[in-house]
């Protein structure tokens, strides 16, 4: 039986890229490997950061000994090695999610329509405090060294990281304002009233509730309105948002995504309302990570 080692290069690339396979084997090795891949990817995590942490900060502090280096030079360099590990295994963590998002073998489960009274979905103070809090702590990590050591480089990184990161925190809390709904799902369509944005039923093909899969005992789920074609809807955005919206679309399929944390309304009452307005097909992934033989 073959595994995710025995295929090519070329073709794990592509479906590390997102390319669904198109045949059916290759397909179940894909969904095999990216399951065990996540379910591991905590304690391969530690298992590669330990030593390599070990092994690069005494590289390192050998320099700074040998060419009478700054300390703050030295916690620089690992906090630059930190981070740029950091992004590599996020994007092999979102490689292997968007594998199984577009398996064509993942069990799927019709959502039952619900009320088809018009929902309206409000993002929520504690859930942009859940989502953010992480990327929140690392600027403040970064800028408290930086007062620590009084080092302009390690303040200057701070603050270059900051200012987008407080810019989208302020703008996602607008969002959370009581009289503004961030989505209102009706009879006609997919509403953002706060941008005068709407997107009528006919523009979707299905609607998908699939994992976020941030951890093994991670439960939360993104609803994915998929759309006929991504690029009428991403010409009616900000290019800023579309850049974000164009993120989700490499991850969950569609660029017009609802994160659970997010709004005040469970993902399963969002998805049950959409199948009872729209008439479209909306399944869900089984959650959880499942057993392939």
């Amino acid at each position: 039986m073959k595994t995710w080692r025995d295929l090519d290069s070329a073709t794990r690339k592509a479906l590390l890229r997102g390319e669904p396979a198109t045949d059916p084997e290759i397909d179940r090795i894909a969904v095999a490997h990216a399951e065990k891949s996540l379910r591991r990817f905590q304690l391969r995590l530690g298992l590669i950061a330990l030593p390599l942490g070990v092994v690069g900060g005494w590289f390192a502090g050998t320099l700074a000994v040998m060419f009478d280096l700054p300390l703050v030079v030295f916690l620089y360099v690992v906090l630059v090695v930190i981070i740029g590990a950091v992004f590599v295994v996020s994007r092999r963590k979102l490689a292997l999610i968007r594998m199984l998002n577009v398996s064509r073998s993942t069990v799927r489960e019709l959502v039952t329509p619900g009320s088809a009274e018009e929902l309206e979905i409000r993002v929520t103070v504690a859930g942009v405090v859940r989502v953010m809090g992480p990327y929140l702590f690392l600027v403040a990590v970064l800028l408290l060294i930086g007062v620590m050591w009084t080092n302009p480089l390690l303040i200057g990184t701070g603050v270059v990281v900051c200012v987008p990161v407080l810019a989208y925190i302020v703008y996602l809390l607008t969002w959370a304002l009581p009289k503004h709904p961030a989505t209102v799902l009706d009879a006609n369509g997919v509403h953002t009233p706060r941008m005068g944005l709407s997107v009528d039923w006919a523009s979707f093909s299905e609607i998908r509730v699939v994992p976020v899969r941030a951890s093994s005992r991670d439960t939360r789920q993104v609803i994915s309105f998929m759309l006929h074609d991504d690029q009428v809807y991403l010409r009616q955005l900000p290019s800023w948002q579309a850049f974000i919206a164009k993120l989700n679309k490499k991850t969950y399929l569609s660029p017009l995504v609802i994160t659970e944390p997010m709004v005040d309304k469970p993902v399963a009452e969002i998805a049950a309302t959409a199948a009872a307005l729209s008439g479209l097909p909306v399944s869900e992934v089984t959650q959880g990570v499942r057993q392939v033989g």
